[in-house]
């Protein structure tokens, strides 16, 4: 990364883009590359942390040099935000009672019925429960008459937001922008992914942002258009309330429904699909209601009140995997282009992105990683400087905090009072501890952005070890039975494992495919033990060289040229962001060894 020199004039054009909801961000772009994209719950310790993100704004100005005065342009990345959810940030702070009184009869079930529910929403605004952590906007307006009124609510947060990201950067307030969440979606999809020398189709499916949740965009020498919009695409909503109504979080666990779905009778699936099959339709190149239920939730709750849970994930997963593979159809048939980008929250179900992929009417298809709100602040960066022509791929996600920042300023001596302390230790010699049955922490280089830890914030371990699964679980993660942990594979070896004849690009674990029985018993554990999937990083010499060398080491001594890799975190936690992050959580851990800036090896004195 290349940033300017303190105290020198810039001679670079930068920008900056802040997400402040569910999961919040901010990147900074110089000359149209990304060099710097950071979450804030990586700093604060608060998984899916919302509201503004201090801390990660820090982060970018002080890594890449840079003030308030040389940036361009400065945007929020959704125009419509309600203060409520960002206030009580209820996403991290709701139980799972408290959100089926909210999706139920506390808030949504009157609310739909016309009743007032000014007595929830005082709730939210007042209570302890839900003003536990430093404001950094100034919620002061947001009196009775404004929580009654959405339009003046979401135009007295947006005074709000631009005041206090203003104050923050010592700029005038009419320097802030705001830019369409979805164009924020569609912008980091088409621009993280390889697709440059033909026309492309960019769908964009979430949730909701700025009154939407689905968009078609036509990308055409790098530049978008968008073609399609529906505010009725309710496939997000359908899959949270499932997740809900299964006992897990709605906007976190969505990813265990998927992993479940496999482990469901195909009749029982059917069955359960039946009272969903008809609330959305597909109508050309959107996604539209059919006979959608008034109250989604209530309906859901009491339809589905007779079957099994693994039922239940299996028919919101087929429906899914329905809904896209028909939208995609149709854009197909529609439009005649057969390369396709997918982004938005609804990215991040690889299953439905392999269910696309295998379509005849895709001849590429390609997912970004981390595609829900938090690479809005990236998505951002790349529309604000769409008209200087100069945007550049996002090659890889390692954009985060750079422990080379800090190597040099540890204290050993206390380190090696706890644990025993090795440094000068190669690729090798960890390769073979990890061939010899170990499982091994790993924090290198710069953190990735999102979701999926890539090779520098990772717990690695040898795939074909079929135990390793418990050992991890017991260790660290405390996973799901049911859930399988993810692998990363030499890029130019992956065909000998995994079934892509598309030879689809797949960097970020964003993808899902079929394995290759005949190999499939080397990587067993790093794939769905059920229906023997995977969802891999194809990891690149060119992309990805550090991360290449280290599993060829492995490769050299076990033939496999692969590891399971899943993120260095304890449960509940976000991925570790920092050296002194990473032995906290190794100490917190049953892990044995922890390697650090492909240099120093840290185990604890049980561990040969």
């Amino acid at each position: 990364m290349v940033i300017k020199s303190k105290n020198m004039p810039s001679k670079h054009t930068y920008i900056l883009a802040v997400h402040c909801g569910h999961n919040a961000s901010s990147a900074l772009m110089m000359d149209g590359e990304i060099i710097i994209a950071v979450q804030e719950e990586r700093f604060c310790g608060k998984k899916n942390y919302t509201g503004y993100p201090r801390r990660a704004i820090d982060y970018c100005l002080n890594k890449g040099n840079v003030k308030g005065s040389d940036l361009a342009h400065v945007a929020y990345t959704t125009i419509n935000f309600s203060s409520i959810p960002i206030k009580s940030k209820h996403f991290t702070q709701f139980s799972i009672r408290d959100y089926l009184g909210y999706y139920g009869e506390r808030y949504y079930g009157r609310k739909l019925k016309g009743e007032d529910c000014l007595d929830y929403l005082r709730w939210l605004r007042d209570s302890e429960k839900f003003n536990i952590d430093e404001q950094y906007f100034d919620f002061s307006y947001l009196n009775d008459q404004v929580l009654s009124d959405n339009k003046l609510d979401e135009e007295l947060f947006r005074q709000e937001r631009k005041r206090t990201l203003a104050t923050h950067l010592n700029i005038s307030p009419d320097k802030i922008e705001f830019v369409d969440h979805h164009a924020c979606h569609a912008y980091y999809g088409y621009f993280g992914s390889p697709f440059r020398k033909e026309d492309c189709i960019v769908v964009t499916l979430d949730s909701w942002g700025d009154g939407r949740n689905q968009t078609v965009w036509k990308a055409s020498n790098d530049e978008l258009t968008m073609i399609v919009e529906s505010d009725q695409s309710d496939i997000g909503r359908l899959y949270k309330m499932a997740t809900l109504i299964l006992g897990m979080r709605p906007d976190e666990h969505e990813y265990k429904v998927m992993g479940l779905a496999p482990y469901a009778k195909a009749l029982n699936v059917d069955r359960a699909m039946e009272v969903i099959k008809d609330i959305l339709m597909v109508d050309g190149m959107k996604i539209v209601h059919n006979n959608r239920p008034v109250d989604l939730f209530t309906y859901l709750r009491d339809k589905w009140a007779e079957y099994r849970f693994d039922s239940i994930a299996g028919a919101i997963q087929k429906y899914t995997e329905k809904l896209a593979k028909e939208l995609i159809e149709n854009i197909y048939m529609e439009t005649g282009i057969k390369c396709f980008v997918i982004s938005g929250g609804i990215s991040m179900n690889v299953k439905m992105n392999k269910a696309v992929s295998e379509l005849n009417c895709v001849s590429s298809l390609f997912v970004c990683g981390s595609g829900s709100d938090e690479s809005t602040s990236i998505g951002g960066c790349y529309y604000l400087n769409r008209k200087n022509k100069n945007n550049k791929y996002l090659k890889n996600l390692y954009l985060g905090c750079d422990i080379k920042d800090e190597i040099n300023k540890i204290d050993w001596e206390p380190i090696c009072r706890d644990y025993i302390v090795r440094h000068g230790v190669t690729y090798s010699a960890v390769a073979s501890l990890i061939a010899n049955g170990n499982i091994i922490a790993k924090i290198d280089g710069r953190a990735e952005f999102g979701a999926r830890a890539l090779g520098n914030r990772s717990i690695l371990a040898d795939p074909s070890k079929r135990d390793i699964v418990m050992k991890i679980n017991e260790a660290i993660k405390n996973r799901d039975f049911w859930m399988p942990f993810a692998l990363s594979i030499l890029e130019d070896c992956a065909d000998k494992y995994i079934y892509n004849p598309k030879k689809l690009k797949a960097p970020f674990m964003s993808l899902a495919f079929n394995t290759l029985p005949d190999s499939y018993y080397n990587i067993y554990a790093g794939t769905h033990p059920y229906d023997k999937t995977v969802r891999p990083q194809y990891v690149s010499k060119e992309h990805t060289p550090e991360f290449y060398n280290f599993i060829e080491e492995f490769y050299k001594l076990t033939g496999i040229p692969a590891l399971l890799n899943t993120s260095f975190n304890l449960h509940g936690e976000p991925i570790v962001n920092d050296i002194s992050d990473a032995l906290r959580t190794f100490g917190s851990s049953g892990l044995g060894h922890l390697y650090i800036n492909s240099n120093t090896l840290v185990s604890k004195r049980t561990e040969k």
